[in-house]
């Protein structure tokens, strides 16, 4: 009975705040115009923790970011150069970190039925991308298997976020840091969950395949890059991108320029920062006009001139 209930009690899901962050140093000053944000969140609740957001906050930053010229842009896009980026708007990616229920959540109807939680994250961002059409197509999930992903039907969940436009990324199999693992150790963590994302999602595991860091960050000076580029899940790369959380705007004229760089994108915890305080930040792209054409680079596009 014992060892019953224990494992019965590993499929209970977690509602706990989640793990710190060890953050990085203090990002480096930019004298041009091509740092793109990447924020993320955690948890999404009227319970204040250390990492979570009101939905009324989640929803005010959508409006801020929508009014600053903000366009949402997924891990795709940057592979792609940003083409899908439209012409008079500016990127930022969005992200949920963990999978936690309020992340996608369903309550019960009086009816009996089932229906999405207005105050959960994957409601409040369909809602607003509805009334905004101009905003984007969806933000990234980044799901971690130390927990049963969005409390219950996972399965399901996980297929109706990629319906619905957004993106899943890979958080590792035990939400273990990878400072604490050497690198010819990570694949532990990223095909595991891989193999868990297969069960669920068949063929559409192989668009998963960028990786955002329990705890924020990977070591320097081990080979940390080498050893994620060198890893295949199926015959294909298992890791294209990775995400850090260290407080800063991202440096992209680094990523589409050095080898090794797409694996260290930066990002903001959005926990710790605000939506004005993120628009201060000088090497945000700047708003512009239109450009003549499709067929134009953006006039805010990184250019890479010194």
């Amino acid at each position: 009975m014992t060892i019953l209930l224990l494992i019965l009690a590993g499929f209970i899901p977690m509602t706990g705040n989640p793990p710190g962050l060890d953050y990085g140093t203090a990002p480096e000053s930019a004298n041009y115009a091509s740092g793109i944000p990447v924020i993320t969140y955690h948890q999404i609740s009227l319970h204040q923790s250390a990492y979570s957001a009101t939905p009324a906050r989640l929803r005010d930053d959508l409006q801020k970011l929508y009014d600053a010229g903000f366009f949402l842009i997924l891990p795709t896009d940057i592979e792609n150069g940003l083409r899908r980026v439209p012409m008079n708007r500016r990127p930022i990616m969005i992200t949920f970190d963990d999978g936690w229920e309020d992340n996608f959540r369903y309550i019960d109807l009086p009816d009996g039925e089932q229906s999405i939680d207005p105050d959960c994250a994957v409601a409040i961002v369909n809602s607003f991308i509805e009334e905004h059409p101009d905003f984007g197509p969806g933000v990234v999930f980044f799901i971690s298997w130390d927990k049963i992903p969005f409390g219950s039907h996972t399965e399901e969940k996980l297929n109706s976020v990629l319906d619905m436009g957004h993106y899943i990324g890979n958080h590792s199999a035990d939400h273990l840091a990878f400072t604490k693992l050497p690198p010819s150790r990570y694949w532990e963590q990223v095909l595991p969950a891989l193999d868990s994302f297969h069960r669920r999602l068949g063929l559409r595991t192989s668009e998963i395949n960028v990786v955002a860091y329990p705890g924020g960050q990977i070591p320097r000076g081990v080979n940390a890059e080498n050893a994620l580029a060198a890893m295949e899940y199926q015959g294909r790369p298992a890791v294209v991108q990775g995400y850090l959380v260290d407080g800063a705007v991202g440096n992209f004229k680094r990523i589409y320029e050095t080898e090794g760089s797409e694996y260290r994108i930066s990002r903001i915890d959005m926990a710790l920062y605000s939506v004005p305080r993120l628009l201060n930040w000088s090497n945000i792209m700047v708003e512009s006009n239109a450009r003549a054409s499709l067929h134009d680079d953006l006039p805010w596009r990184p250019t890479y001139s010194d």
